[in-house]
C-alpha cells in the first residue's frame, strides 16, 4: 500500500469488522461444526473494530490523515 493510499478511519473499522466476522464464521465452522452462517456483519463485529482503531489511535499506530 502506498502512503497516498492510506486508509481513512471509516475504511479501517469497515474492514475490521469484515476481518472479525469472517474469523468468527471460521472458528464456529472449525470448532462447533456449524454451516452456513450468515455472512452479514454484526452490530458486535462493528463494536470490536471501533474499540481495536480506538486502541490503535491510542497507542500512536493509526492516526487519520496522516501520511
Amino acid at each position: 500500500m502506498h502512503e497516498q493510499d492510506k486508509p481513512t478511519r471509516e475504511h479501517l473499522v469497515a474492514r475490521l469488522a469484515e476481518v472479525s466476522h469472517e474469523t468468527w464464521i471460521r472458528q464456529a465452522e472449525r470448532d462447533k461444526g456449524l454451516r452456513d452462517l450468515d455472512p452479514a456483519i454484526h452490530p458486535h463485529d462493528w463494536e470490536r473494530a471501533e474499540d481495536t482503531v480506538r486502541e490503535l489511535e491510542r497507542l500512536g499506530v493509526f492516526r487519520e490523515g496522516e501520511r
